[in-house]
C-alpha cells in the first residue's frame, strides 16, 4: 500500500487543515533586534495568545512552515500550539503542543530526557519522516542545531497558554509506528481493521469527518499533498489500516484522536463519493 495516502506531517511534533496550508504571514515575521527586549517586558498576553522574544519567533515561522522539506506540510498541519490560529475543530493526528516542554516523555516515551530537547521534544523525527527531510536513521540531521533551539523556545512559550496541559500524554495508538513503507504486522493489524469494517458507517456524518481530516491532504478525484481517493481508496480495507496505523508518509490516528466509528463513517462517505 505504498500508495496509499501519503500524506504530510505531521510532527508528531511536529508531523490536518480542510483546504489550506498554514504559511508565514508578515507578521509573523521576527521582529528587529532593538525591538526584542522591548517584546520581553512587555505587559501579559491576552489569553490565548503568547509574547515572543526573537527566537521563539523563528520557533514560530518554523511550526507554519510548509515549504521546509520535500513534503509541503508543517508542525502546524498535524498539531494545534493553543493558539487562536489552531484553536479550531480540525480533526488533527498529532496531540497538542502548548504544555509539552513540561511533559516526561513524547512519543510514548520514545523521547525522554536530554532528548526532548536535543530533538524538539520529537519534531526531529517529524521532520525526517514527514517532511522528507531525513531518514528515519538520520533523524538527528533533519534539523539544524539552530532550528531546534528556535523551536525549544517557541514551545516553552507557549507553555504558558491557559490550555497547555503539561501532563504526560498516554498515545493510544494500535501498534508502534514503523515509519516506512512495510505493511503492520497483520496479526495486530487484522482484527483492528476488521472491528472498524464491522461498523455500520454514516456517509453524512462521514463527510464531515472527511472534511476536518482527509481532505487535508486528499480530494476525490485530484492529487493534493496525497494521491485522490479515487486511486488510493480502492480497497477500503487498507484505508480503514491507513488510517489506524499509518502509511508511508501518512502519519496514523490514534484512537484517542480519531475513533473506530468516525473512520467508518468517513469510509463510507468515501464510498458514496466513488460509487462503491
Amino acid at each position: 500500500m505504498k500508495n496509499i495516502l501519503r500524506i504530510p506531517l505531521t510532527v508528531f511534533l511536529l508531523g490536518t487543515l480542510v483546504s489550506f496550508q498554514i504559511g508565514c504571514k508578515k507578521e509573523e515575521q521576527a521582529p528587529k533586534a532593538a525591538d526584542s527586549a522591548k517584546s520581553v517586558s512587555q505587559a501579559p498576553a491576552p489569553s490565548g495568545t503568547v509574547t515572543l522574544n526573537d527566537k521563539a519567533k523563528q520557533g514560530q515561522l518554523l511550526f507554519y512552515n510548509t515549504s521546509l522539506g520535500k513534503r509541503k506540510v508543517a508542525c502546524a498541519n498535524c498539531h494545534t500550539d493553543g493558539t487562536p490560529k489552531t484553536s479550531d475543530d480540525m480533526i488533527r493526528q498529532g496531540h497538542p503542543l502548548a504544555g509539552v516542554t513540561s511533559r516526561p516523555s513524547t512519543w510514548n516515551g520514545m523521547y525522554k530526557g536530554a532528548d526532548l530537547k536535543k530533538n524538539a521534544y520529537g519534531a526531529s523525527l517529524c521532520a525526517a519522516v514527514f517532511q522528507h527531510r531525513a531518514d528515519s536513521k538520520t533523524v538527528d540531521k533533519a534539523l539544524t542545531p539552530d532550528e531546534v533551539d528556535a523551536l525549544n523556545e517557541y514551545l516553552t512559550a507557549i507553555a504558558t497558554l491557559p490550555s497547555a496541559n503539561p501532563s504526560e500524554l498516554k498515545i493510544q495508538w494500535a501498534a508502534k509506528p514503523t515509519f516506512n513503507d512495510d505493511m503492520p504486522d497483520e496479526k495486530i493489524a487484522k482484527p483492528v481493521v476488521k472491528a472498524i469494517m464491522k461498523l455500520p458507517g454514516d456517509a453524512k456524518t462521514g463527510e464531515t469527518v472527511f472534511a476536518k481530516s482527509c481532505a487535508t491532504c486528499h480530494s476525490m478525484k485530484d492529487k493534493k499533498v496525497g494521491p485522490p481517493m479515487e486511486r488510493a481508496a480502492q480497497d477500503m480495507n487498507l484505508v480503514a489500516q491507513a488510517v489506524r496505523f499509518g502509511s508511508g508518509d501518512m502519519p496514523f490516528y490514534a484512537k484517542d484522536v480519531m475513533s473506530d466509528q468516525q473512520i467508518a463513517d468517513a469510509l463510507a462517505y468515501i464510498g458514496s463519493q466513488l460509487g462503491n
